[in-house]
């Protein structure tokens, strides 16, 4: 026994793309969060640094020369201004040839001087704390000899640091918008991305078992050889299935034939037999050809149905006058059987429905052909074409000699035969014809017990 293909599924294309645009969405806001992030450090150092350059400027606007002194006039307004900048701290340092004048004398800095047109500004470390400081060296001439004044300021970065943190949180919060926002956009954009390849899916799915039209949905390029490999498919399926009816068609023609010069022989044989073994032999011979060729028939017209199914020729048609002509045919059969087969209908024969004829009267023929086989012996079979809001009801009813014995769920299957059947000629082919027909023209078939004795088959057909 070949064990079933296990399909494996992965993750589907959708949940791939959304992870995909997912992560892209989460790297750019990334990215643009430490980017923004970035800019608005600088910005804040920027604008502490003009802070601290203006306050250099008023020092060494406040620098004077008398008698070959240097004179200096601390602008403490200026310094009082930094300091009350969210509570920073200040210090500086002012020195004269290295020789220190005025300040903190223990706030010393090694490093690089800078002028007035070019400060030099930076980070340093003091009392355990970083301080943002400016750095500039200015000569000065007394008695024509050069004096070298530097001067350093160094500001704490509280504020800055709180000015900061209460724009990274709003940057965070405009950032989670964003990337919640980009999620969005992703997953309809992977939804969008899809959706052809839903409605491929959805074209395919909706399709019944015996439904073999190729694929005609518009697919992007990217799904056209899957498409034309099924199209492909299809017909290659659809080529051996007619090959089967064909052979099915040619091999219950080729059966029925010899079959009906088996059976005349065999009755020419029984009128001429004296001998009553030899003409109770002929009787089986006689009923066994007449149940081979009821098989044939019925194969025929199971793969004419089929065949039908696949390539339905639809047409406007009367039921009224349908229904009709085959009850008018089945009047000989009726009265050899002497049952009483009656037609009634409230449907106008100008009423007409669009579907394909020879699926509805194989689908009548078989239910007429039931229904007069199984009746009671001089009962009726009542034929009757009704027409509700929606849809129209054909429904055929005769009485049976056992009509609790009947299991209508197993009568529809194939090569299946109710109880009591042994003396009547039938394949068991009749009801699944029937229902297969019947889900060709959109159909509904069922078989439902009646008071009386009474068996009721409907046929309803969409308006």
């Amino acid at each position: 026994m070949v064990d079933p293909v296990r399909l494996n599924p992965g993750l589907s294309i959708r949940n791939r793309l959304l992870l995909q645009l997912g992560v892209v969405a989460f790297v750019i806001s990334i990215s643009l969060f430490l980017l923004a992030r970035q800019v608005i450090v600088q910005a804040v150092t920027a604008t502490q640094d003009g802070l601290l350059n203006a306050a250099v400027q008023s020092i060494v606007d406040k620098i004077t020369v008398i008698d070959g002194t240097v004179s200096l006039d601390l602008p403490y307004d200026t310094f009082s201004l930094l300091g009350a900048v969210g509570e920073d701290r200040i210090f500086y340092r002012i020195a004269e040839n290295d020789r220190f004048l005025t300040g903190y004398e223990d706030f010393s800095y090694n490093g690089v001087f800078g002028d007035l047109r070019a400060p030099v500004f930076g980070n340093i470390e003091y009392l355990g704390e970083t301080f943002r400081f400016v750095a500039i060296e200015n000569i000065l001439f007394s008695n024509d000899k050069p004096q070298r004044l530097t001067i350093i300021i160094a500001q704490s970065q509280n504020f800055q640091a709180s000015v900061q943190t209460r724009i990274s949180n709003n940057l965070l919060l405009v950032t989670l918008a964003f990337l919640l926002i980009a999620i969005l956009v992703a997953y309809l954009t992977a939804n969008l991305t899809i959706r052809p390849i839903d409605r491929f899916t959805m074209d395919v799915k909706q399709r019944g078992p015996t439904d073999l039209r190729k694929v005609s949905a518009d697919v992007p390029i990217e799904l056209l050889p899957l498409a034309q490999s099924l199209n492909g498919f299809i017909s290659r399926f659809r080529s051996a299935l007619r090959q089967t009816e064909t052979f099915i068609a040619e091999a219950a023609h080729h059966i029925r034939t010899p079959l009906s010069v088996v059976k005349s022989e065999s009755e020419l044989a029984l009128r001429k037999s004296k001998n009553p073994e030899n003409r109770e032999h002929l009787r089986n011979i006689i009923q066994a050809v007449d149940w081979t060729n009821r098989s044939a028939t019925q194969l025929l017209d199971h793969a004419m149905v089929l065949y039908r199914i696949e390539r339905p020729e639809k047409a406007k048609l009367s039921l009224q006058q349908t229904a009709g002509d085959l009850v008018s045919q089945f009047q000989p059969v009726a009265a050899l059987r002497d049952l009483d087969l009656r037609f009634s209908s409230d449907v106008s024969i100008e009423e007409k429905v669009l579907l394909d004829r020879t699926l509805l009267e194989a689908a009548l023929r078989n239910l007429l052909d039931n229904a007069l086989k199984y009746a009671k012996p001089e009962s009726e079979v009542n034929v009757s074409l009704t027409r509700t809001s929606k849809r129209f009801e054909i429904a055929i009813t005769n009485w049976v000699s056992r009509p609790k014995s009947l299991n209508p769920s197993k009568l529809l299957k194939k090569f299946k035969r109710g109880e009591n059947t042994e003396n009547i000629v039938g394949s068991g082919l009749g009801l699944s014809i029937v229902t297969e027909a019947a889900h060709a023209i959109n159909a509904e078939f069922t078989i439902r017990k009646i008071k009386r004795g009474a068996i009721c088959a409907v046929l309803s057909i969409a308006c």
